[in-house]
């Protein structure tokens, strides 16, 4: 977890946003074993003003995507509209097809979209 939050997390700040992801790569390097993440998503809402966290996991050519999110900011609706998948309005998930950093790009690519719900939630 140390590598991931000293060199992999990602802070947007105009959208009240943390990113996390770790490469297919460095699951091998790290001898991850499925299940050694869970949880890894709400670390980054301990930070001030982050009010949505995302965090990428790279499977083949397929992206699995965990959302935490704080207050009324939905993160269910965020996953169902742009990541095939679903759940609560704080805790969501959802997959891309495709390289982990498409689904990065495709995330930040949609964030101003939620802007201005981010913001009323920090």
């Amino acid at each position: 977890m140390g590598y991931c939050l000293s060199e992999k997390l990602e802070v947007l700040p105009e959208y009240h946003t943390a990113i996390m992801s770790l490469s297919i790569e460095e699951l091998d390097k790290f001898n991850f074993k499925k299940g050694d993440t869970e949880g890894f998503v709400n670390y980054a809402l301990s930070i001030n003003d982050v009010v949505f966290t995302a965090f990428f996991i790279q499977y083949d050519e397929r992206v699995k995507i965990s959302f935490r999110s704080l207050k009324d900011f939905r993160a269910n609706l965020l996953s169902v509209k742009h990541f095939n998948g679903g759940g609560h309005i704080n805790a969501a998930g959802g997959m891309y097809e495709g390289t982990l950093e498409e689904a990065i790009a495709k995330l930040k690519k949609v964030l101003p979209e939620f802007k201005e719900e981010l913001i009323a939630n920090c």
